[in-house]
């Protein structure tokens, strides 16, 4: 028996060999949660392997993905889950446990100017997700979270209600007694705050970009479709269509006899453009996409409607790579403008009437147009963590979380584009 399990480990270890150059390790979402130092400490993340030794095209990449992920985050929603309506004061806050699974294939076609990247490269995959909201761990703290009346600008404390406690308030029958099944607005919250849910997607990325980290020239464009449908799910039906395309080039450079950056000025431009619609759209799709998460400065999951458009202005100042290649201070000066239309998510197939919604927006003075500046100083480890600290400047719109303050600091993560 023992000689038998020596040769069964002989032979596995063989195999590894053999096949591990074939493996690429995964690391593919960084998350936080803002209460646990500050927002600084990863809270949530996902990692995964690709195997490319299959090839179908000869010289063009084929990988097979397989990514596993899960953390503890929070979450702050910004419309009535009743009527829809936007939330300008007293946001609805919770935490959440989650996991994920994400299986994807990608396939290259054709050569890039740059060189070991194909031109473009498709794909397609599937992710499934188990959510679980629970209470807040600041729940019952008092916060200063907004404004009690948004027209008087009369700034109160009030404190974090539990999630039944926010739903009972939401849902009252007249008898004191709250429930969930009338919860079109969140539907993936409804009946026990958990859901299991799946999604599908596709898309082309065409990569003309030459990305050093500290330096960058060429440019990048993808389209991708993301969807879940409800024959899978009993708490999300919906699509979501995003063009993204990024430009940048680099302005100066200057490196050491070993080629490490003394120091770098790039100029990077992003345009984003979507649109996502469905009868039961779930926080985790409504996240990226909403306006106020793609212009700086702004709260994600606020100003979420069907259509969005962004662009992102950064001048970046990278610093010395002191010791190793791709680890540096970043500064970067950024400029955002972006522009929101259509119905608040789940407001336009699901019997709430989304005139509601857009009459607050009104009496509130919610504007279409976001625009913002500032800087972010952060130190770049690799291409994926860039920890630091942000300051912008709200131009045109408010930060609904605190209405009519102008300047809003918070933890940068990584870096988006």
């Amino acid at each position: 028996m023992k000689k038998a399990l020596t040769v069964v480990l002989i032979l596995a270890l063989a195999l590894c060999s053999v096949f591990a150059g074939d493996f690429k390790f995964l690391f593919t979402e960084l998350d936080q949660h803002p209460e646990i130092l500050a927002g600084f400490l990863p809270t949530l993340t996902a990692i995964g392997a690709g195997y490319e030794g299959l090839s179908l095209i000869e010289g063009d990449l084929t990988q097979f993905q397989a990514t596993i992920g899960g953390g503890y985050t929070q979450r702050v929603l910004f419309q009535d889950p009743v009527t829809g309506e936007p939330l300008i004061s007293d946001q609805m806050l919770y935490d959440q446990i989650q996991v994920r699974w994400n299986l994807k294939f990608l396939q290259g076609f054709g050569d890039s100017w740059v060189e070991g990247k194909d031109l473009v490269t498709a794909y397609v995959g599937y992710e499934g997700r188990y959510e679980k909201a629970v209470d807040s761990m600041k729940v019952h703290e008092e916060r200063f979270r907004g404004y009690a009346d948004p027209v008087a600008m009369e700034k109160g404390k009030t404190a974090i209600p539990s999630l039944d406690e926010w739903f009972n308030t939401h849902y009252d029958d007249g008898n004191g007694n709250g429930t969930l099944k009338g919860n079109k607005i969140y539907p993936d919250l409804a009946d026990d705050y958990s859901a299991f849910m799946t999604n599908f997607y596709l898309g082309a990325r065409l990569n003309l970009m030459d990305d050093k980290m500290v330096s960058n020239q060429g440019g990048l464009a993808e389209i991708k479709l993301q969807f879940a449908p409800s024959f899978l799910n009993n708490k999300a039906s919906y699509y979501s269509v995003t063009f993204n395309a990024v430009a940048g080039t680099t302005l100066f450079e200057m490196s050491n006899k070993k080629g490490l950056n003394l120091f770098s000025v790039v100029l990077i431009d992003r345009v984003n453009v979507n649109w996502t619609d469905g009868s039961q759209v779930p926080v985790y799709a409504s996240r990226p996409v909403s306006l106020g998460r793609k212009v700086r400065g702004f709260n994600t999951n606020s100003y979420n409607t069907n259509f969005t458009v962004v662009n992102n202005l950064d001048i970046r100042l990278a610093g010395p790579e002191f010791l190793l290649d791709g680890v540096f201070p970043r500064l970067n000066l950024f400029f955002d403008m972006g522009w929101h239309a259509g119905n608040y998510l789940n407001t336009g197939h699901n019997g709430v009437a989304a005139a509601s919604a857009g009459a607050m927006a009104d009496k509130y003075d919610l504007k279409r147009f976001l625009c913002s500046t500032g800087f972010q100083l952060e130190m770049c480890i690799y291409d994926f963590i860039d920890l630091g600290f942000q300051l912008s400047y709200l131009i045109s719109g408010d930060n609904m979380k605190t209405p009519g303050e102008k300047f809003i600091t918070g933890a940068t993560f990584f870096l988006d584009f």
